[in-house]
């Protein structure tokens, strides 16, 4: 429904955030929406309807943050840039035995440094990502 509706980014940045809200009506967390819907907008106003192709012109993009530019960047344009959320760090606190907890900055950081490090040494990052993503 939605890509039939709004087919390219400039169509959706020119809706109405009622529209936006009537279509996403059901999956909840509306809040993903509007940021879906600012996002087109920033897209389209700053960047002429083409999504960037680097972290930080990602970030830049209202409603991205780290884990969705690198998830972005290697999996839609198979750049080596890392993407950690909880199943990752799942992955790599099994693998290296790491028992700090998770959500400390530090345990954070930590995985994000492993992360990066494993994809910049392998061939494919879109299929590592998302293989650890699903692995977690």
């Amino acid at each position: 429904r939605w890509m039939a509706k709004w087919p390219t980014v400039e169509l959706l940045a020119a809706a109405s955030e009622e529209e936006v809200n009537e279509m996403w009506s059901g999956l909840g967390y509306y809040r993903r929406a509007r940021m879906l819907h600012q996002g087109a907008k920033s897209v389209v106003d700053k960047y002429n309807g083409l999504l960037p192709d680097t972290v930080e012109g990602l970030k830049s993009i209202s409603g991205i943050g780290d884990y969705t530019a690198g998830a972005i960047c290697s999996i839609a344009f198979g750049k080596k840039e890392p993407l950690v959320d909880g199943n990752v760090i799942r992955v790599f606190s099994r693998l290296r035995a790491i028992s700090a907890d998770p959500k400390a900055q530090a345990s954070v950081k930590l995985h994000w440094a492993l992360a990066r490090s494993v994809v910049q040494q392998c061939s494919d990052p879109a299929a590592l990502n998302q293989a650890l993503m699903e692995l977690g």
